[in-house]
């Protein structure tokens, strides 16, 4: 089985190295990390991840306008985009896939189960753990 690999949008160092360390160490997967939407969807047409993981509290000035264009662009190559906000339980799954996103992470997140969750949101096999 190929590893499946990430593409981690999140501003925040620290939240950023711990999100690395769960989907990397307790879920087996790659994963690629940006601090920008903007590098992201650079290095999005890079790398072709499996997933785009976005931390929708950038404070990029026009974090709308990227994140429009990175839609766009994972959905013209089939890459799926998850949230990970403190506003996940704001919306349903079905407004999650109106607005182009295939779901949501809740902030706080616990880590141990982190991998659980994505490979749940995106229909993949569960990581050994």
């Amino acid at each position: 089985m190929l590893t499946k690999s990430i593409l981690l949008i999140e501003p925040e160092i620290s939240i950023r190295e711990v999100l690395r360390t769960c989907l990397s160490e307790f879920g087996g997967w790659r994963v690629t990390l940006s601090d920008t939407i903007q590098e992201g969807i650079d290095l999005c047409m890079r790398i072709s991840p499996d997933v785009v993981l976005l931390d929708t509290s950038s404070s990029e000035t026009d974090a709308i306008i990227f994140s429009e264009q990175l839609k766009y662009y994972s959905m013209s190559q089939s890459i799926p985009i998850l949230l990970i906000t403190a506003r996940a339980n704001w919306f349903t799954l079905n407004q999650l896939h109106q607005m182009g996103f295939a779901g949501a992470i809740t902030k706080p997140f616990n880590p141990s189960t982190l991998p659980d969750q994505v490979s749940n949101l995106l229909g993949w096999q569960k990581p050994d753990c």
